[in-house]
């Protein structure tokens, strides 16, 4: 078969097997596969992007969270972790990938963070004043700007005001949503389309270029001939019943694996190469996360505006408190202390406490191809973190006039001041399975180490083991970042596709 440039062909809508040959074959279409290919079609390669979910347009969403369930989110949005906790992980299935259902956050990478990378993982690339070029490049191809006050409204106003009179650190939110309205449904993608998600910007800029997106696609091991990477079996899947089609063959010189920290360890594992270290799918890292609802004298409705428009840091950790906000059902059924009456529900403003772990897990194979295998523990000194982030929510909030606060430990109920707040994150003996959290941002499951004995990638992308073999998402972190990583894993992605273009993709 011919190579479909420019074309968006569903996988699904082969009638027969088929081979295709192309420069390079990118799986997954989120944010470091996107980047990757917005790279090499600059550079005039020939591009297959294959993604296992289907490709949506701002007029087909559908914003109810059944539909986004089942038709966005990998394994029906109930992807979990087992171990000292039950763990929600949620993860895109769609092109765009998790850029399409995330909330917008453009936060660069931290120096603190890159100076680990490269003083200890040998990633001489983790400078942040030699990175600052392509994080400006990155922000301007996906629209990154600062959200308004009129974008934010009351209840990112309101914990602002807060922050200011403790003299917190704290800032309006960059997002690439320039033209955002405030519909608050960032989960189920924007149904306006004003949200710059890379299926809006990057692919579709690939494409020009000549790229072919083959939606409905899914790979299923490498194909590998002397010690390289020659191409990838795949299978156009049924989008729904995610039943295997015809068999679709890609042959190409570089083969990039973007599908995210979960997919890209499967996909390895699942081939059978680049493990001799014993890392692939070890090194889970994640950004657990859990909320404070602060409940005002005035009507805030913090469905209207940014989802999530204000942040400031927690002083001394590894952690940011972002607002969020989501619709009145989420709380009526989470706060019912504030949903008696239901009106009760305008009044109330939430924030979340998200840290970077030290915390670990693992990625394994599951009895199926289409689902994930994870463990994770989360140790004390994380939820002693989870706490300390309550704690200053709360004292934000009442800074900010609240009469009261509900923390994430169900069962708790109300809190009218301070002292009682400290009673509860101060405690000692405060199981960690009582804190209602979840874990978001996978990555490291496919770390980056100069060693191939301690790493799988080399700073380059490259896995140690399989020449032309490229993995650039988040998976190859060393380190938990500490905030929203898209603009971490697009600017890392830019970074490798470069190195490789050097040496002649």
């Amino acid at each position: 078969m011919n190579f479909p440039s420019g074309q968006t062909v569903n996988g699904d809508s082969f009638t027969t097997d088929e081979t295709l040959t192309c420069d390079a074959v990118i799986i997954g279409s989120g944010a470091g596969g996107a980047a990757a290919a917005w790279q090499m079609t600059q550079a005039g390669l020939s591009v297959a992007v294959l993604e296992e979910g289907r490709k949506f347009e701002p007029h087909q969403i559908a914003t109810k969270q059944s539909w986004a369930l089942r038709n966005l989110y990998a394994e029906r949005g109930t992807s979990v972790s087992m171990g000292n906790i039950f763990l929600p992980m949620a993860r895109g299935r769609v092109v765009g990938g998790s850029t399409f259902l995330n909330a917008a956050i453009c936060f660069r990478t931290p120096k603190k963070v890159l100076d680990v990378w490269q003083r200890d993982y040998g990633i001489d690339w983790a400078d942040a004043e030699a990175l600052a070029p392509t994080f400006e490049e990155v922000e301007r191809a996906i629209g990154v700007t600062k959200t308004r006050p009129d974008q934010a409204k009351t209840h990112s106003l309101l914990f602002k005001q807060g922050v200011e009179a403790l003299g917190l650190e704290g800032d309006f939110i960059s997002r690439n949503a320039p033209a955002c309205i405030g519909c608050g449904i960032c989960q189920f993608g924007c149904p306006m389309g004003f949200k710059g998600s890379v299926d809006r910007n990057l692919i579709p800029f690939a494409l020009q270029k000549g790229a072919a997106l083959f939606p409905c696609t899914r790979a299923v091991s490498l194909l590998v001939e002397n010690g390289a990477a020659v191409g990838v079996e795949a299978y156009g899947v049924e989008p729904l019943s995610e039943e295997r089609r015809r068999k679709l063959t890609f042959r190409a010189k570089k083969v990039f694996l973007c599908a995210g920290s979960i997919g890209s360890p499967l996909f390895l594992l699942r081939s059978g190469v680049a493990n001799g270290s014993g890392q692939v799918g070890e090194n889970l890292r994640v950004h657990l996360a859990a909320g404070v609802v602060g409940r005002f004298e005035q009507v805030v409705d913090m469905w209207h505006g940014a989802q999530q428009g204000y942040y400031a840091h927690l002083p001394g950790k590894n952690a940011v408190l972002e607002t969020f906000s989501a619709t009145p059902e989420v709380f009526a059924t989470q706060y019912s202390e504030y949903s008696k009456p239901l009106k009760h529900l305008r009044d109330i403003a939430s924030c979340g406490v998200m840290i970077g772990d030290v915390s670990k897990g693992s990625v394994k194979l599951a009895r199926t191809e289409s689902r994930s295998n994870m463990s994770y523990d989360v140790e004390r000194e994380d939820h002693l973190t989870l706490l300390a982030g309550f704690e200053a929510i709360s004292r934000v909030y009442f800074a900010a006039g609240a009469r009261d606060v509900h923390l994430g430990i169900p069962g708790v109920g109300k809190l009218s001041k301070m002292s009682d707040v400290e009673k509860i994150t101060r405690r000692t003996d405060l199981p960690v399975d009582e804190l209602a959290m979840y874990a978001s941002h996978p990555m490291g499951t496919v770390r980056m180490h100069a060693d191939k004995k301690l790493g799988v990638v080399k700073p380059d992308g490259e896995t140690h083991e399989v020449k032309n073999l490229i993995v650039a998402d988040a998976s190859v972190f060393p380190t938990s970042l500490g905030v929203n990583p898209q603009i971490s894993v697009m600017t890392t992605s830019v970074t490798i596709t470069r190195q490789q273009l050097k040496v002649g993709a």
